[in-house]
């Protein structure tokens, strides 16, 4: 007979563990990330995406977090020389600008020691203290952002100062007397740079390197021609300056204009606006692109090898252009600009407006809204628009707005 089965026998209760307080009090949370020992590839790499868009200022600011991440990276100070410490594409906005005309949240800028200045490749404004411009007279500015420094001592010693870097390079030449219009440094390959001083009174410019003991004084003929290549950030070291302005000539006779109105930087007489073209160039993406502005028209041009070859569209991109500076802008950063057009300031009487040139539609239009004031004080024209104050003011206030040179100012105070 088969045996009765067995029930399973009924286990009691687990007993619950009491949790283990003494491991509440010594487990700790995760320690907190040490950036200090980010592997120096890591550190390297974050900072050329600064340098690849030329933001110079957060470079310095990333080096400035700790003494490992300075040793994973470059100084700029050990070459001033180096491509990618040198600003490029920024332009001081407030360069030359009358506080009376800056809208209300930039007039505290125009103190002598802050500035406005703009990437003008990612459109970052950038609002930047620079105390050292108090122990110098401001001679010039560069297109690309550099200042011409004088010393406020008897010396008058050159030097170029990068805001963004805040390395200053020292001259032993002391600046000209003359009033300076233009100014550019050109940085030779493994060689020192070069200051280069452009003075209309006397149609000379002059040239120093680091250790010159004084500047070299220069007098051509095709001045006027050089100063607008380096107004429109074209430079001095193009190789084929004299070819470009050879066909630029050619250009010009070919439109029965007068070659010396069409190089002017000065504004045209009120009423008689477009009685003459002019001429700009500007560099767009390594470029040299030659502006022509005529009587309600404007022509784009490119230089190749061996030609000028029209340009139909100039994509993406707008071009600035004023009887002093032209500067050109991905209009993908600035939302507010129109791709494809030529911006230019027309005057009117003691009026202005800011106009814009369609250059696939062949059109131009006034697209301020009504008269823009048009003011000259201290030899300076500037734009005085109702606010709001655009990015379209800014820029094209840029254009036709220097600032004069401190130095003569500080020679006649004395």
């Amino acid at each position: 007979m088969a045996a009765p089965a067995t029930e399973a026998p009924v286990l009691p209760p687990a007993k619950r563990n009491k949790a283990d307080t003494s491991l509440l009090h010594t487990s700790a949370a995760l320690p907190a990330a040490d950036w200090s020992a980010l592997l120096p590839d890591l550190v390297r790499r974050v900072a050329d995406s600064l340098l690849a868009t030329n933001d110079l200022d957060c470079y310095m600011d990333f080096r400035a977090v700790c003494s490992g991440w300075r040793a994973a990276t470059d100084d700029p100070r050990s070459d001033p020389s180096d491509p990618r410490f040198r600003p490029q594409r920024w332009v001081i906005l407030d360069d030359g600008a009358d506080p009376r005309f800056l809208p209300y949240r930039l007039v505290f800028l125009n103190d002598g020691a802050d500035l406005l200045l703009l990437n003008a490749a990612t459109g970052r404004f950038l609002r930047k203290r620079t105390p050292l411009r108090r122990r110098y007279s401001v001679v010039a500015t560069t297109p690309g952002g550099l200042f011409v420094l004088a010393d406020r001592n008897h010396s008058r010693a050159a030097c170029v100062f990068n805001p963004l870097t805040g390395v200053l390079i020292r001259f032993a030449a002391p600046v000209p007397t003359e009033e300076v219009a233009v100014a550019t440094v050109v940085f030779g390959r493994g060689s020192s740079p070069t200051l280069n001083l452009f003075c209309d009174s006397s149609l000379n410019f002059y040239v120093a390197a680091p250790v010159s003991e004084s500047f070299n004084k220069h007098n051509v003929s095709t001045y006027y021609f050089l100063r607008k290549a380096v107004r429109g950030g074209w430079g001095l070291c193009y190789p084929w300056r004299y070819f470009v302005m050879c066909k630029i000539f050619d250009l010009i006779e070919s439109l029965h204009v007068d070659p010396i109105k069409f190089f002017s930087q000065d504004l045209p007489v009120a009423g008689h606006t477009n009685d003459h073209g002019w001429c700009f160039l500007v560099e767009l993406g390594g470029q040299v692109l030659v502006v022509i502005k005529l009587h309600r028209c404007v022509k784009v041009f490119k230089m190749e090898v061996d030609s000028i070859v029209p340009v139909e569209s100039i994509g993406s991109h707008a071009i600035f252009i004023g009887h002093h500076r032209c500067l050109a802008v991905d209009t993908h950063k600035f939302p507010s600009v129109e791709a494809n057009c030529i911006y230019y300031v027309e005057r009117l009487a003691s009026s202005a407006y800011i106009c814009m040139y369609n250059l696939k539609d062949e059109e131009d239009e006034m697209i301020s809204a009504g008269a823009v004031d048009f003011m000259k004080t201290d030899k300076l024209f500037v734009i005085a628009p109702h606010r709001p104050f655009t990015i379209i003011h800014l820029l094209s206030s840029y254009t036709i707005n220097v600032r004069d040179s401190q130095l003569p100012l500080q020679q006649d105070a004395n």
